[in-house]
Parts: C-alpha cells; sequence; structure tokens
C-alpha cells in the first residue's frame, strides 16, 4: 500500500474512504483497534463510533449494503 500524506490533496478522497472503511469494520465487528494498530498507519473519521456518522457517509457514497448493516447494528442496541 503506497504511503498517503494529508498534504496531498490527491491523497484526501482515499484517505477518506479508508478511514470509513476501518470505522464501519470496528462497528461491524470486521476488526479491532488491536488489528488496526498493528498496522503501519491508519485513519479513522471523527465520531468514528457514532452510527449516524457512518450511515450518513454511506448513503452519500450509496452503498446501501453497509447502509443495512449500520441499521441492523443499530437496532440491535
Amino acid at each position: 500500500m503506497k504511503k498517503l500524506n494529508w498534504d496531498n490533496y490527491e491523497d484526501l478522497p482515499e484517505i477518506v474512504s479508508l478511514s470509513f472503511k476501518n470505522a464501519y469494520d470496528l462497528l461491524v465487528g470486521n476488526t479491532t483497534f488491536e488489528e488496526l494498530s498493528d498496522q503501519d498507519e491508519f485513519y479513522l473519521p471523527k465520531d468514528h463510533d457514532d452510527p449516524e456518522v457512518l450511515l450518513r457517509y454511506y448513503e452519500e457514497e450509496e452503498d446501501y449494503e453497509k447502509c443495512n448493516q449500520i441499521i441492523k447494528g443499530k437496532q440491535n442496541e
């Protein structure tokens, strides 16, 4: 994986995408903080533990499969 840089505007969309993927994987139990910290670096969005933040992002991305999983998780709380 290439090294991403916050100062490189071309990397920002990829950083945002990776950060929300990491947050989603944490939410649905696909990964843990320990597993993420074993990577060289990882990103998480602000309020990454708020399902509503993730739901809004994936609605905007039109990834409705992830939206369904987030909603199911909220209903099980």
